[in-house]
């Protein structure tokens, strides 16, 4: 199916800018000619606007919101830790901010970062997971995921603005990080940098979605037994990846 995008700029704001994936993807975009507003905590890198500051403040985040249409929300503690102390900031009260914000300022899109962990301990016969096979998390860093796609949903169906939800696969940060993703014995769910740019900048470029909330998984190429059935990204936003691990990272470029 082919996918009618966009013919003019976003404007964009990336939300965890200065993190593992926001460092990649967001000066991708700007390259590409959208305005790139980056947020976080430390200053942002090859965007066009940097601010810095933290989810939990709403007046903050509403002032980064401020003159956006898209939204790319990356930011949140990436990884299984204590909820009270580490988990309940970032990925619970800073995803209500982003939301409210966004309602309260009439943006049109956000894309959310959700992750493969809410379905890492399903069982599925070797099979690549797809939508209909339900969810598994198996800590409280899931949980937070799951939340942040159920938040999106019910903006998306309250308040009429389009949500993507995207179930990241291990997008790998260093070596040790490739080596805890390989240890899964699940290879199929790396996503490459590479790759992550290209499922980012179709989520934002695509012109309509199907219904105003989609659930989608973003993988890397996998030749045997992949993780993740991708064909509802295929299909609703036109994401095709091209790597196959390693390719699409920088620092295994070496291994290829």
């Amino acid at each position: 199916m082919d996918q009618e995008t966009t013919s003019l700029p976003r404007r964009v704001l990336v939300t965890g800018s200065a993190g593992a994936i926001g460092r990649v993807v967001a000066p991708a975009l700007s390259q590409r000619g959208h305005f790139v507003r980056g947020y976080d905590l430390a200053d942002s890198h090859g965007v066009d606007e940097s601010h810095t500051g933290n989810l939990v403040d709403a007046g903050s985040v509403e002032m980064a919101i401020d003159g956006m249409d898209t939204i790319l929300h990356l930011a949140a503690e990436p990884n299984e830790a204590d909820f009270l102390t580490r988990l309940l900031e970032p990925n619970v009260i800073g995803l209500y901010n982003v939301f409210a914000g966004a309602t309260k300022l009439g943006v049109k899109r956000i894309i959310i970062a959700s992750s493969c962990q809410v379905v890492l301990n399903l069982e599925t016969g070797g099979k690549p997971i797809r939508l209909e096979d339900g969810v598994a998390p198996p800590n409280h860093y899931a949980l937070t995921k799951l939340w942040a796609e159920g938040m999106g949903e019910m903006y998306s169906r309250l308040y009429g603005m389009e949500v993507i939800a995207v179930r990241i696969g291990g997008f790998p940060r260093d070596r040790k990080g490739v080596e805890r993703i390989l240890s899964f014995n699940r290879q199929g769910l790396i996503l490459s940098h590479d790759d992550a740019v290209r499922f980012f900048t179709c989520g934002i470029e695509v012109e309509t979605l199907p219904t105003p909330f989609v659930i989608l998984p973003a993988a890397s190429k996998w030749p045997a037994a992949p993780f993740f059935d991708l064909e509802p990204a295929r299909r609703i936003i036109g994401y095709e990846p091209q790597d196959i691990f390693p390719e699409g990272i920088p620092f295994l470029k070496e291994l290829e």
